[in-house]
């Protein structure tokens, strides 16, 4: 099994979703991440469990996880200026997206996504996996399905998620990333 090291992160660059959101290679720790991981209700649909990670286990998480897939930093425009918001991975084998509270229901996760999507696509994947999605997390739940995942495999208190790519043609006209 071979590792994708945010694959070659010097080629990594940024990606324009939209006019407000961008996607920025992960290049360091940024305090923003703090806001997210520090939240117990936020963890609670991360990990399943109301509770806090420290600095520390952030930056352990953000070196494993880019060391085994791509990692970005999500960044939404406001006003004149982009800031952190969230981030995203993408790894053979699963998919994991964190918005700021403030900054859910604004389907920023359904088209950072959608562009995921593409990206596996585009890596010649069979499918994308979210490996766990928490029953009382509706609004994961209901933005995956939205984008055609099923769950596929139960756990105690979640499911997993997947994607089929596999036969799914690349759609050049309706999807239009700029990456920069």
């Amino acid at each position: 099994m071979s590792t994708e090291s945010s694959f070659n992160q010097n080629s990594l660059k940024k990606v324009r979703i939209n006019e407000s959101i961008r996607l920025s290679p992960f290049d360091k720790f940024r305090n923003e991440a703090l806001k997210w991981y520090q939240d117990p209700e936020n963890m609670r649909n991360i990990v399943g469990i109301e509770t806090i990670y420290s600095k520390e286990q952030i930056k352990q998480m953000y070196h494993w996880q880019n060391e085994h897939g791509f990692l970005y930093y999500i960044e939404y425009r406001d006003g004149d200026c982009f800031q952190t918001i969230g981030d995203v991975w993408l790894a053979e084998d699963d998919y994991a997206i964190v918005i700021d509270q403030a900054f859910q229901n604004r389907h920023i996760g359904r088209m950072v996504t959608k562009y995921f999507i593409y990206k596996a696509k585009k890596l010649g994947r069979e499918r994308i996996t979210v490996s766990e999605i928490f029953n009382w997390n509706e609004p994961s739940q209901k933005m995956f399905t939205h984008l055609n995942f099923y769950p596929y495999k139960k756990q105690k208190d979640s499911w997993s998620y997947r994607k089929r790519l596999k036969n799914q043609h690349l759609r050049k006209k309706k999807i239009q990333f700029n990456v920069f």
